[in-house]
């Protein structure tokens, strides 16, 4: 048993090495490791499919649409997209004060959060300005 999990623990150190070797970095380095791993064509359909060019496969940024930079923004500040009547939203549960038992979800759209951001800044700026226009500073 002990020599199965030996031999098991040797072949997973040996792939985990090969998966993290640096990749050749100049072209012809990338050449010569890439020629030694190609077959030689054995019909004739082999040699016309080897003599294709390979084209890249599509990266998954590619395929996703850009998201956003507000929806980006919402998402850190730990939003999470729903769909709620065929409108997208943005939702996130804030827990009640005093309470450790479940919480309030707030959900709205990203216009909405955007304008209730700019009304909390906009009163905190307000009364910022009437604590230092008061002559006690209280």
């Amino acid at each position: 048993m002990r020599f199965a999990a030996a031999v098991l623990a040797c072949l997973g150190i040996g792939s985990a090495s090969g998966a993290l070797a640096d990749p050749p970095s100049s072209p012809a380095e990338q050449s010569a490791v890439a020629e030694p791993a190609a077959a030689t064509p054995t019909s004739a359909t082999e040699a016309a499919t080897a003599k294709a060019p390979v084209t890249a496969p599509q990266t998954a940024s590619a395929a996703k649409p850009a998201v956003d930079p507000e929806e980006q923004r919402l998402m850190a500040q730990g939003y999470r997209p729903k769909m709620r009547h065929g409108h997208k939203v943005f939702c996130r549960t804030e827990p009640e004060l005093g309470s450790r038992l479940g919480g309030q979800e707030i959900c709205a759209t990203v216009a909405e959060l955007k304008a209730r951001q700019t009304a909390v800044r906009e009163e905190l700026e307000r009364e910022q300005r009437s604590k230092m226009a008061s002559p006690t500073g209280n």
